[in-house]
């Protein structure tokens, strides 16, 4: 099997080396069963064949994949080749088909060596397992079994590849335990992966053992103690195969042992008999009682001394032994209140029997069980369960504060107090009293639940005051239950009715709080506070530029900061800043201080030109919640206007000028700023206008010293910007001029010419001052 996967894993790891393919690269086939396999190449060859002594394929060059294939393989140690001409190799390539021919058994047997029929237990035996013409046998594996139970493997090196018989065998010392065991083998053929799965088995028949052991008497004491009316049936055990069969014997005379023994038969020997060699003696001992003779009830009184008259007879003797609730207990006992109930009288002796004494102890209640504080959640069911132990039973009752969902039911000596669906108008104290003839007693616990706020029956009018410092105000304290008691506290003095002068003037400091106080039956102490908030508008709001004044410079970080004076209480204080009429930013305090302080606030701004002539201001604004004031206290601060300075921006477009020569051409130039800027015409570095925030100038009949590049500078402050202008004459109105001159001049001379053609010649001669023609003669 290692060999094979070795074989294999060269194979694979090769593959992609090797221009020769086998697929599969490895064949496992049955001797006598068919067989094939490819074998190809990707690469060009002069011819391909396949070389083997059963149904090799002759060379070709005009394929890539040859097959060899046969329908019978008959050859124990055949090994295909396949070898490629691989063109540019002076060598051929080959590759060998590992082949596996295997044959499964004829027959697998198994059996003991040297013997037949039953074995003996402890005696050592060895099994044969016998594999009839298998091969090859080294791929061999024999497996031995004990019905389905994994023994042992058994391997074989033999390199024959022929069919052989090989045999395999086993150990054994059979004990009473393989008693009707199976014993099987089974022969597996371990072909490696590439074999038919699972691998091919043959397993033997069976092989079925029967172990003679004993015979032996077991579980047999020598001494045997037993009931009065029970027998010796089963207190010895014999075993052994084939089962022996036992008499037995008392006093050397055979008896039956299932008949019943009487405590007459005491102390009797039995004797259990198979042969000379294998016998057993016990003495019998036959018990008999306790019997118990006592009352069943006694009443006693508490501190009374008890010592009950009760006797037990029996074989043996018996030991008497009182308990109560599973504890052991000695008479004479003077008994208290908790020792009253049911005592067991125990008698033992090989056998037990016992009796019940119920002694009452009567006494005065003297504690509540099963009452205890809770805690429960809002909606729970709740039970107070109160129990005495005292006796007769006490009677019960219940002091607490009266709900509509409290019920109470007492029964079997237990008064229950149930609440359901518990709110917080249950929170509190529950007492109950338990009592009789001989005394009384009582225990107090209470409920919390949670999630609920405890009712607290006072009425606080108004609970929540918002008040002006110096101002005052009145409260009113009201409960709906009788309260034991109810006053108010405030300023460190106590008032004994429910009305409150609340004055602001008398506040120590700006944190006082008047408590109502209330005290009821069966309900906690409750206290009702009122909330006052008291403040204080501001002295004063103004805001400033920090660490700056005057003019402020575009794009520039400035802080600015709104001083509140003298205001309370700071946390409710709200900063509003506004540009305008537009709320830029809420700014809110968390400072813990009650008396008035001086707060600032700031606000950074990056003011731009459009903020020019802006009015910054803050507006303080005391948030007092619902009962205060409406609408909030506010102060406003003094509007802070800026001036913003900013460098100037020319705003004319200028572009190049074609001016015509001899024309009249204007440049105008425009700019922005604050300060306002100064606007300068220079040309070839002379000035030649300047002006405020906007600058013409003018070129009257231009020519070409005219033309030449004009600069415009806007400055202020430490600002300025310039903007370029080019001016160029313009020939096109004097060319075109010039053509249209010349052509009316050609075309003149043209008409004229033409005119000549088609009139006479005249003399032209002045007469008097005056112009006269006269036709010329023809020579």
């Amino acid at each position: 099997m290692l060999h094979l996967t070795s074989l294999l894993l060269i194979i694979l790891i090769n593959v992609g080396n090797c221009p020769v393919v086998l697929q599969p690269p490895a064949v496992v086939v049955e001797y006598g069963t068919s067989v094939s396999a490819n074998c190809s190449t990707s690469k060009p060859h002069f011819g391909m064949a396949w070389e083997v002594p059963q149904g090799a394929v002759d060379l070709r060059e005009d394929v890539q994949l040859i097959t060899w294939n046969l329908s019978r393989l008959e050859d124990w140690d055949i090994k295909p080749l396949c070898y490629i001409n691989i063109k540019n190799q002076t060598k051929p390539d080959k590759r060998h088909l590992p082949v596996i021919v295997y044959k499964t058994p004829d027959n697998v047997s198994i059996s003991i060596v040297g013997h037949t029929g039953p074995v003996t237990e402890g005696t050592q035996y060895e099994l044969q397992c016998d594999v009839q013409n298998v091969a090859p046998v080294h791929r061999l594996t024999v497996k031995w079994y004990k019905g389905q139970t994994l023994l042992t493997d058994t391997f074989f090196n033999d390199p024959t590849k022929t069919p052989v018989n090989q045999s395999a065998t086993l150990q054994i010392s059979p004990s009473r335990a393989d008693d009707a065991a199976d014993y099987w083998c089974e022969a597996e053929l371990r072909l490696g992966p590439a074999a038919p799965q699972p691998p091919p088995t043959m397993k033997s028949d069976p092989l079925h053992i029967t172990v003679h052991y004993g015979p032996e008497i077991s579980d047999c004491p020598e001494y045997v103690w037993l009931k009065e009316g029970e027998n010796l049936e089963g207190y010895c055990s014999v075993t052994g195969n084939p089962l022996p069969e036992p008499r037995w014997l008392k006093a050397g005379k055979p008896t039956d042992p299932t008949s019943p023994l009487r405590r007459t038969e005491n102390r009797h020997n039995y004797t259990m008999y198979i042969n000379e060699d294998t016998r057993q003696h016990l003495m019998v001992f036959v018990m008999y009682g306790p019997e118990i003779s006592c009352r069943k009830h006694i009443t006693v009184l508490e501190n009374d001394k008890v010592e009950p008259n009760c006797t037990a007879e029996g074989f043996p003797p018996p030991e008497v032994t009182w308990f109560k609730e599973e504890q052991r207990v000695y008479f004479p006992k003077r008994m208290q209140r908790a020792d009253a109930g049911k005592y067991v009288l125990v008698a033992v002796n090989n056998s037990t029997s016992n009796h019940t004494l119920e002694i009452e102890v009567q006494y005065s209640p003297s504690g509540i069980m099963g009452l205890n504080d809770q805690s429960v959640t809002q909606g729970s069911n709740v039970d107070l369960n109160c129990t005495s132990s005292a006796w007769p039973r006490p009677d019960y009752e219940w002091i607490y504060h009266p709900e509509p969902n409290v019920r109470i039911v007492s029964e079997d000596g237990v008064s229950k107090l149930s609440i359901a669906s518990a709110s917080g108008n249950n929170t509190g104290t529950y007492t109950c009293i338990a009592s009789n003839t001989l005394g009384k007693t009582n225990l107090t616990v209470r409920v919390d639940v949670q999630g609920a706020e405890a009712l607290c029956p006072l009425i606080v009018n108004p609970f929540n005051v918002v008040l002006e410092y110096r101002q005052s105000v009145v409260v009113e304290c009201n409960t709906s239950v009788s309260p034991s008691d109810l006053h108010w506290e405030f300023l460190n003095h106590r008032v004994n009715n429910g009305t409150l002068l609340v004055n602001s003037s008398q506040f120590k400091n700006w944190d006082e709080t008047p408590r109502c106080t209330g005290k009821f039956i069966g309900l906690d102490t409750c206290t009702k506070h009122v909330d006052i908030t008291l403040y204080k508008t501001p002295d004063n709001v103004y805001n400033s530029i920090v660490n700056h004044t005057g003019p402020v410079i575009e794009g520039r970080q400035y802080e600015l900061q709104c001083d509140v004076q003298n205001v309370a209480p700071v946390h409710r204080l709200t900063v509003k800043w506004y540009k305008g009429q537009t709320l830029l930013k809420d700014t809110f305090f968390n400072d813990s201080i009650k008396t008035p302080v001086n707060q600032s606030a700031t606000l950074q701004i990056s003011p731009s030109r459009a903020d020019d002539a802006a009015d910054y201001w803050c507006e303080a604004e005391l948030r007092l919640e619902p009962a205060a004031p409406q609408p909030p206290p506010t102060m406003k601060s003094n509007p802070l206007n800026i001036t913003v300075h900013y460098a100037p921006q020319i705003v004319s477009r200028m572009n190049s000028v074609l001016v015509p020569i001899f024309s009249d051409v204007s440049l105008n130039c425009s700019a922005e700023g604050n300060p306002e800027p100064t606007v300068m015409w220079s040309f070839k570095n002379q000035t030649i206008i300047t002006g405020r925030r906007q600058s013409t100038l003018t070129i009257s009949r231009a020519t070409s010293a005219n033309a030449g590049i004009y600069t415009c500078t806007a400055t202020s402050l430490s600002w300025s910007q310039t903007r370029e202008v080019k001016v160029e004459e313009d020939y096109r109105f004097l060319l075109i001029s010039v053509f249209i001159i010349v052509f009316i001049i050609i075309f003149l001379i043209i008409l004229v010419a033409y005119k000549k053609k088609r009139t006479r010649k005249y003399d032209i001669t002045r007469n008097n001052n005056c112009m006269a023609m006269k036709p010329l003669k023809n020579n």
